[in-house]
């Protein structure tokens, strides 16, 4: 039986002979279903694991992950966002305080009173952005 690891070395080549460019990370689909699919979760996710003090390290480690995911997606989030120049900058703009809200929100993990003070500042950006790119719709609840 031939070892997966046979022809590591091949595949390495090919990986590093490989030029990438932007352009090849084009959208697999539609920015509406990447949040129903990535971010939903996670956000759900955190409302629920919020809505008490977490008791135990397992809680926290639940948080940390729904937060990592929603501040890790923001940037991708920021980089798929429209091409109009204006809108583009407004776009950014939101992205990026979402990712330093999230960002934040992450490294709160331990301290409840500071991770429901940096949730509800993400979310209030997450809003914000449905309220200007989807004229309201998918405003999300604390």
């Amino acid at each position: 039986k031939k070892s997966p690891m046979s022809d590591a070395p091949a595949r390495s080549a090919i990986i590093q002979d490989d030029v990438s460019t932007d352009e090849q990370f084009e959208p697999v689909d539609n920015m509406h279903h990447f949040m129903e699919y990535i971010c939903e979760p996670s956000y759900k996710g955190l409302k629920a694991g919020l809505a008490e003090e977490p008791k135990d390290r397992r809680s926290w480690k639940a948080f940390k992950n729904h937060a990592l995911v929603l501040a890790e997606t923001s940037a991708l989030v920021a980089a798929r966002g429209p091409e109009a120049p204006e809108k583009s900058k407004q776009w950014k703009q939101i992205s990026l305080n979402v990712h330093k809200h999230g960002k934040a929100l992450y490294k709160s993990s331990g301290n409840y009173a500071q991770a429901k003070q940096h949730y509800g500042l993400m979310i209030d950006q997450c809003n914000k952005c449905h309220q200007v790119f989807a004229k309201g719709k998918y405003q999300l609840d604390k």
